[in-house]
């Protein structure tokens, strides 16, 4: 029975949702943005990204849904903030990679997308 349970919550991971989602952010940050740049290419990987990561983590810790929508908001709401500029910075003088956001707090409108995950 637990078997079945988990093997189901895995399926989360090949739905219609989260593989459409998950297509959807890629070609917006590695296509749409750099040839449409604009506010629509930047909400659609908020809402994408949201419902992805939150999905992602509910596939492999059902039991703890609402801790993983939680948590993804307050870790949003952080990344979207200037409060996470030291961390990047920080991060960013490792030289491994370069990261970068942009705050624009009419991003967290896509936190409006957490629910849905919730129950889908």
């Amino acid at each position: 029975m637990k078997k079945t349970t988990q093997k189901r919550q895995l399926q989360l991971l090949s739905s219609n949702g989260f593989v459409f989602s998950l297509i959807i952010l890629l070609l917006n940050d590695f296509y749409f943005k750099s040839h449409y740049h604009n506010w629509l290419t930047g909400k659609l990987s908020d809402f994408a990204g949201l419902f992805v990561f939150s999905i992602f983590f509910i596939a492999f810790i059902p039991n703890r849904k609402h801790l993983i929508l939680i948590l993804t908001a307050m870790l949003f709401i952080f990344w979207k903030s200037e409060f996470s500029g030291s961390l990047i910075n920080h991060f960013n003088n490792l030289h491994l990679i370069t990261i970068g956001r942009v705050v624009d707090y009419s991003d967290y409108i896509a936190l409006i997308i957490l629910p849905v995950a919730y129950y889908y």
